[in-house]
């Protein structure tokens, strides 16, 4: 009785872990081999019920395409990931937990959500464990592409201007600009007109006096386009203040003023020209010594001795101290929050009383302020990742149907 209790004990257990072994392979079916990898049916169900929940979200009133033509789309897709995943790994692409949680932050952010709402949303439709595991794997797939496509997009200096200068640039980076004119028809007067603007003779007077085109009671905002090719052509390298001319034409002798400019990559920066003296602490030097020291060099400049010498003797700057403490054109963010302030609060020509920065201890002199259009550089910038995005993803496209044709592959979707 015991043995016959056995066996069918045993029976029991090999039928039901056959009957689960079973389960588990339907659960979990091969749909495909890529290169050393396998996509799981489980993996393309979930892809695929994910796609319903966005294409049900963004378009409410269509109906679904058939869901063979999706699921084979969606497959193609995944064995790419796979493929790209097996090269982060042979070459050791890393996602760190802090990486992957800032990431999630700017998500948020972007989403004008705090972190909580952002994750109670996501568990609305899916589980944020699953969420993670698909931004770190579309951190790791961003590398791994970048490695592979990024040395292959070439962007040449003139290939940058002459999409500034298209039609399609002028639409994708908007820039406006208010020009004033002046347009004279003697070359004697235009020669005229130049000498008393090299010898800063304010414009619009200059124009109230010699304009002989069309008067313009207000000036209107302008695109490149929308300028004759003669007027472009100078325009488009022009900051805000700046004159070119004189220009000649079939209508005579034109002079241009950029009066402003707006647009996103437009930019006008106030700059401050300034220069300082830096005493730090160190082993030989506590801060009452330090604090003494810098007062002792400011009393001696105050009674005659130059400051950029002292800045070469004494300053503990070593970027700034063989110039004599020059700092170069610069806005004020760019520095230390004291030293912005004292920055920002002085004149002309006052060397500042000592003051206390994370760095040390300071005086400061500012020799000059500007006004500055840096717009030309967030233009090219702006124009060069357009080009490149556009670049990228066409031979991203065609490196990854490259990776696929070299890599072993096999559909079992239908098998």
């Amino acid at each position: 009785m015991k043995n016959i209790f056995c066996t069918i004990s045993a029976s029991v257990v090999i039928t039901l872990s056959l009957y689960s072994y079973s389960e588990k392979v339907v659960l979990d079916k091969i749909v495909a081999i890529a290169g050393d990898g396998i996509v799981l049916e489980s993996q393309l169900n979930e892809q695929y019920d994910l796609y319903l929940i966005n294409f049900k979200n963004n378009n409410p009133n269509l109906a679904l395409p058939p869901k063979n033509l999706v699921k084979e789309q969606l497959l193609e897709r995944e064995i790419l990931i796979e493929l790209q995943l097996q090269r982060a790994k042979r070459a050791g692409v890393r996602i760190s937990d802090q990486e992957l949680a800032q990431s999630i932050a700017r998500i948020a952010s972007k989403n004008n959500t705090s972190l909580e709402d952002f994750i109670k949303k996501i568990e609305l439709d899916r589980s944020f464990d699953s969420f993670r595991r698909d931004i770190r794997q579309q951190l790791i797939l961003s590398r791994v592409q970048r490695g592979l496509v990024g040395p292959k997009v070439f962007i040449s200096d003139q290939e940058l201007l002459n999409f500034i200068a298209s039609s399609e640039g002028q639409n994708l980076i908007l820039v406006e600009y208010k020009i004033k004119e002046i347009l004279v028809n003697s070359e004697i007067t235009a020669n005229s007109i130049k000498e008393k603007i090299d010898k800063n003779i304010d414009f619009s007077s200059l124009s109230s006096e010699y304009n002989e085109g069309e008067k313009v009671i207000e000036t209107p905002w302008v695109k490149l386009n929308q300028l004759p090719s003669l007027f472009a052509d100078e325009v488009k390298d022009m900051t805000v203040g700046s004159i070119r001319g004189p220009i000649k034409s079939g209508a005579g002798y034109h002079f241009l003023k950029v009066e402003n400019k707006r647009g996103d990559t437009v930019r006008i920066e106030d700059q401050s020209l300034a220069r300082h003296i830096l005493i730090q602490t160190s082993e030989i030097r506590n801060e009452k010594q330090a604090l003494t020291l810098i007062n002792e060099i400011k009393d001696r400049i105050s009674k005659g001795e130059e400051f950029s010498v002292m800045a070469r003797l004494y300053s503990d700057d070593p970027g700034t101290k063989l110039d004599g403490g020059e700092l170069g054109w610069s806005i004020s963010d760019v520095f230390d929050p004291e030293f912005k302030r004292v920055l920002d609060a002085s004149k002309l020509n006052i060397i500042s009383e000592p003051f206390k920065s994370s760095f040390g201890f300071h005086i400061l002199e500012v020799l000059d302020r500007r006004n500055e259009d840096v717009s030309g550089e967030l233009l090219k910038n702006k124009a060069y990742q357009i080009i490149y995005e556009r670049k990228f993803n066409e031979q991203l496209d065609k490196t990854l149907q490259e990776l696929r044709a070299e890599a072993f592959v096999e559909i079992k979707l239908n098998s």
